[in-house]
Formats: structure tokens, sequence, C-alpha cells
């Protein structure tokens, strides 16, 4: 299995617009790197990627990911996105998304349904990406070789949203060696 962490910092990212603290004025200066927002790509085979989380950080992520380049006009390896919460910072990344590439979208029927009630979210084409409804403590298979589990977390829901918070657990099938 490839992982790829994308981003790891809270949202808001690192430095924060707003933010003074110590670490945004180490970042700010220099003596810390910056991060993204959280969100990480895996892989089975290392050509077909599943995101995990939609960060709006999620153009410059693909950027600094050679893994996760287009190889040709209008195409990407991106294959599917989890979104694991409703959170402005794990789906804003799909409107980055839109732009005429398909992919298979997996959310619980929750946070789809928090999707659909915001208007915005209808930029991307539907006959293009495919959204697919998971349940949690149900494995899925996003792509071939890699098995996903949601789980629930006890974190609170967006302010927004009445979409249950959700967790993930990773396996990858390894191709045996000939």
């Amino acid at each position: 299995m490839y992982v790829k962490v994308l981003g790891a910092a809270a949202g808001g990212g690192l430095p924060q617009w707003n933010c003074g603290c110590a670490n945004c004025a180490d970042a700010r200066a220099g003596r810390i790197a910056p991060m993204t927002q959280s969100s990480i790509a895996v892989s089975a085979d290392g050509a077909q990627w599943v995101v995990l989380n939609a960060s709006p950080d999620i153009r410059a992520q693909v950027q600094a990911c050679p893994a996760l380049h287009p190889r040709a006009l209008r195409e990407s390896p991106i294959r599917a996105v989890v979104v694991t919460n409703a959170d402005v910072d794990h789906i804003a990344g799909l409107l980055t998304l839109r732009e005429k590439t398909g992919f298979d979208l997996y959310a619980t029927a929750d946070i789809h349904d928090t999707l659909r009630a915001n208007r915005v979210f209808d930029v991307m084409d539907r006959a293009l990406v495919m959204r697919r409804t998971i349940a949690l403590d149900t494995p899925f298979s996003p792509l071939p070789g890699l098995l996903l589990t949601p789980f629930p977390s006890r974190e609170k829901s967006p302010c927004f949203s009445k979409a249950i918070r959700s967790g993930f657990r990773t396996s990858a099938n390894r191709p045996s060696a000939c």
C-alpha cells in the first residue's frame, strides 16, 4: 500500500491567516515548514489513487505530489475521493475537483445529504462524479486491492450539518509475487 500525506494541519493550515501563535509565527518566519490542511492519498498499486478528504488546499497538494499529476489532458490518477465528515475543511476541495474529470465520491448518506443541500456542490457534474453511499462499520473497496472501513467517531459534527462524524480503517491486499 502507498500512502501520501498531502496535508497534516488543522483547518486553515499552518500558518493560519488570522493567528499569531508561536507555531504560526515560526511558519511565517521560515523556522518551521508551513503545512496544508489534513488530507491523504492512498493507493494499492501506485498508479490509481483515492484521496481521503478534499481539503481547500487540494490544488496545491496535488501540485506537490507527482504521483497525483495528470498524465494526459483532462485525466487524473485520482479515481476516488472519500469524505470522512462534512467539515468545510474536508469538502471545500471538491469544488476544485469539478473540472470535467470523473471520479467516484464516497460518503455516508448524511454527508451526501449535506452536499446535496448546499447547491454550490452542484458544480460537480453528476455524469462524471459518481456519488457512492457507504455505511459505517461496513468495509468497501474504492479501488481494486484497497479496502476501507468507516467507523463512527465521537467528535462533534459541523454546526451546519447533522452528518455523523466518521473515521476510516484501511487495508490493502498485496498482489502475490510471480
